[in-house]
C-alpha cells in the first residue's frame, strides 16, 4: 500500500498499552522497594518477581513501544505532508518529558547531595554513558533509560525522512538491529579486565544496544503503516525462540561459559527483543482470542488510570524512597514495616496525581498546538483543587476518557510513548 494511500488512515487506538503502562510502573516500584518484616507472601512475590526477570522484560517492551508509536507518528506525518516539522516534533516531546523530569532533578538538587558531574549528566540527559562508570547510589538512577529516549528522539525522526520508503522497512527492522548487537558485541572486546559490573551496565543502559529494540518497534510501526501484519505463528516463534535463547544465556554464565558480562547482556537484550516484538506484534496484528484477552485484562479502567499516572510515578517513586531510607544502599538487604513502603507508594501516587493535573495536563494544552496528541483534561475545580485531584482520579481510574468527556470515541493516537522505565538489579 502506497504512502499517499496510507496518509488518510486514521490510526488506531491501543488502550490496553494504557494498562501496561500502569502494570509496568507498579512492577518497577515494586522491584525498588525493599523486603518487608510481617508478611511473608509479600517477600515471596518479591523474590520471584526477582527471579523471574518480568522487570527486564517490561522494561524492554517499553522501548518497543516507544519505537513503535513514535515512528508511527512520523510516517503518518511524512505521507501527508511529504515532510516532518522538527520543530513541532521536539517540542511535542520537550512539553510530555522536560517539565516533570526537570522539576524532580532541580527538587533533588536541593535534598540529596550530588557531584558535579552527575549534575551536568542529568541536566544534559547523558546519564545513561556517565552512570554505569561511575555507580555511586543516586536517587535518579533510574532516569538512563529517559536519557536513552531522549537521545533516540533525537536523531529518529532524521533517519524516518532521509531514509527512502523503499529501504525503511531493511533499515528499521535489519540493519539497525545488526547495528545495535554488533555494538555491544564491540563494548565486550573494550571491556576486558574492566570491572564486570559496570562493564555489564554499559552495554546495558547504552543507546547503541537499546536500539535494537527500539528499532523493532519502528519496524512493526511500518509494517502496520503498510498493511503487513505480523502475526499468529511468528509470534509465538519469536516468543518460543526467546526463552531458549534466555535459558542458553543462563546456563551459559551459570556453568562459566560466558564469563563477559558485556557479552552476556548483549545475547540477554537479544532475547528481551524477542519477546517484545512477539507481544507488541500480538496486541497490534492479532485478531484472535490470545489479544481478546490480554485487551479485556489491560483495559481495566484502574490499570488504565495507574497507566496516566506512569511517567510521573517511574520519575517520582525512586526519589520518594531515597528521602525515606528504604532504598537498597541505605538498607544493605535489612527488610523494613510494611507500612514504610505502603507509605512510600502513597506519597509517590499523591505526588503523581498532582503532577498530572496541576503540571502534566497544562503542558499538554500547549502540546495542542504541535500536534494532536494530548493528555486527558481535567473540568471545572477539580483541576485546581486538591480534592479535586484526588477526585479527578478516582474518575480517571474507574472510566474510560470518552466516558469522562461524553464524546464518542476518537480514533487518533493518544499513547504516549515516554514510558518511565528502569534497570531491575
Amino acid at each position: 500500500m502506497s504512502e499517499s494511500a496510507t496518509a488518510g488512515k486514521r490510526l488506531e487506538k491501543f488502550p490496553a498499552f494504557d494498562g501496561f503502562r500502569g502494570i509496568g510502573v507498579i512492577v518497577v516500584i515494586f522491584t525498588h522497594c525493599p523486603q518487608v518484616l510481617e508478611s511473608s507472601l509479600y517477600n515471596t512475590v518479591w523474590h520471584i518477581n526477582q527471579l523471574s526477570r518480568v522487570g527486564y522484560i517490561a522494561l524492554d517492551i517499553f522501548f518497543v513501544i516507544s519505537g513503535f508509536f513514535i515512528t508511527r507518528l512520523l510516517l503518518r506525518e511524512r505521507a501527508k505532508t511529504g515532510r516532518i516539522s522538527f520543530k513541532d516534533f521536539y517540542m511535542r516531546r520537550a512539553l510530555r518529558i522536560f517539565p516533570v523530569y526537570y522539576l524532580t532533578v532541580i527538587a533533588c538538587l536541593f535534598i540529596f547531595k550530588f557531584s558535579t558531574a552527575d549534575t551536568i549528566s542529568l541536566l544534559s540527559y547523558t546519564f545513561n554513558f556517565y552512570h554505569p562508570l561511575h555507580p555511586v547510589p543516586n536517587p535518579l538512577e533510574h532516569t538512563w533509560s529517559l536519557s536513552v529516549e531522549e537521545q533516540f528522539y533525537f536523531f529518529w525522526p532524521l533517519l524516518i525522512l532521509l531514509v527512502p520508503p523503499r529501504w525503511l522497512s531493511r533499515v528499521t527492522g535489519i540493519v539497525v538491529p545488526l547495528l545495535a548487537t554488533a555494538s555491544g558485541l564491540v563494548m565486550a572486546v573494550i571491556f576486558i579486565g574492566h570491572d564486570p559490573r559496570e562493564a555489564g551496565d554499559v552495554v546495558y543502559m547504552s543507546l547503541f544496544t537499546r536500539m535494537l529494540s527500539l528499532s523493532l518497534g519502528g519496524w512493526l510501526a511500518l509494517r502496520e503503516f503498510e498493511n503487513r501484519p505480523l502475526r499468529g505463528w511468528r509470534c509465538l516463534a519469536l516468543f518460543l525462540g526467546a526463552l531458549v535463547v534466555l535459558t542458553l544465556d543462563r546456563m551459559g554464565r551459570n556453568y562459566g561459559i560466558i564469563t563477559s558480562q558485556p557479552l552476556y547482556w548483549t545475547i540477554a537484550l537479544i532475547a528481551y527483543a524477542m519477546v517484545s516484538v512477539s507481544f507488541v506484534a500480538t496486541m497490534v496484528f492479532d485478531r484472535g482470542i490470545l489479544k481478546r484477552l490480554m485487551t479485556a485484562v489491560l483495559s481495566i479502567s484502574l490499570l488504565r488510570g495507574f497507566g496516566q499516572l506512569s511517567y510521573a510515578m517511574y520519575v517520582f517513586h525512586l526519589p520518594v524512597l531515597f528521602y525515606l531510607g528504604i532504598n537498597d544502599a541505605a538498607l544493605d538487604g535489612a527488610k523494613v514495616p510494611i507500612l514504610q513502603v505502603v507509605l512510600a507508594f502513597g506519597i509517590t501516587i499523591g505526588l503523581s496525581i498532582l503532577s498530572y493535573y496541576l503540571l502534566e495536563t497544562p503542558m499538554a494544552k500547549l502540546k495542542e498546538t504541535y500536534g494532536k496528541v494530548r493528555l486527558a483534561e481535567p473540568t471545572g475545580a477539580n483541576a485546581v483543587s486538591v480534592g479535586g485531584v484526588f477526585a479527578g482520579f478516582a474518575k480517571a481510574a474507574f472510566t474510560s476518557p470518552e466516558e469522562r468527556s461524553g464524546a464518542e470515541p476518537r480514533r487518533e493516537q493518544t499513547i504516549h510513548p515516554d514510558i518511565g522505565r528502569d534497570r531491575i538489579n
